[in-house]
């Protein structure tokens, strides 16, 4: 009988111990993502014009989607928490549908995870970060060229499932915003100075993401 307690206590210590350190995420993992996104953002692009020291404020309200491959890596510092990197190539379309562009997300990600089983995990994350994007236009006869970039800020809320000890995927839903001042502009190869005039376009988003993720 005492054998048999013995053996017991020794089995549930065991599955105990095992339980606790099977998780999705423990501390010192890799996690790296590699997805693709698509999203639907309302933008506002605002101009000001210094004419003889007077500022003359336009603003121009428009949507716009986004299509993205978003590449992730992270370290677990604990495991409720890792910290990572995002880079983020894509391109971006407004309305008039007439524009070759680029568009690159880059910063840094914070995630914590709110539920940490064994093969599915529940994870909110942050991005914060710079943004570039790049609009090339033909109109007129005239061919331009505009460079923004500025900062971008993102909150994501997703599940992850583990399908073997290292491969998994990843659905996230996201929330992004980017402040971007007019850098450069140029008009059939000659570039514009912007001593008197100004520009920033601002966008407010969803995006959803799905993504192949790998365990280390």
């Amino acid at each position: 009988m005492r054998h048999a307690f013995y053996f017991c206590a020794i089995l549930v210590t065991t599955v105990l111990s095992t339980s606790a350190c099977a998780q999705y995420n423990t501390k010192g993992t890799v996690h790296v993502a590699l997805g693709i996104a698509g999203g639907a953002h309302t933008t506002e692009y605002e101009t000001t014009t210094h004419i003889l020291g007077i500022a003359v404020t336009d603003t121009e309200e428009d949507g716009a989607a986004t299509f993205t491959v978003p590449i992730e890596g992270s370290y677990a510092f604990a495991n409720a928490f890792s910290l990572g990197l995002y880079f983020e190539p894509g391109s971006y379309l407004d309305s008039s549908a007439t524009e070759s562009n680029a568009l690159m997300l880059l910063g840094i990600q914070p995630r914590f995870y709110l539920v940490n089983s064994e093969h599915f995990a529940w994870m909110a994350s942050l991005q914060l970060g710079m943004s570039a994007l790049r609009i090339d236009r033909s109109e007129l006869g005239a061919e331009s060229s505009a460079r923004y970039a500025g900062g971008n800020f993102g909150i994501s809320t997703g599940v992850g499932f583990l399908f073997s000890d290292h491969f998994g995927i990843q659905v996230q839903a996201r929330y992004m915003a980017t402040n971007m001042p007019l850098k450069e502009y140029e008009v059939n190869g000659a570039s514009i100075a912007l001593d008197d005039f100004d520009a920033v376009l601002r966008t407010r988003g969803v995006a959803m993401q799905a993504s192949a993720t790998f365990k280390f």
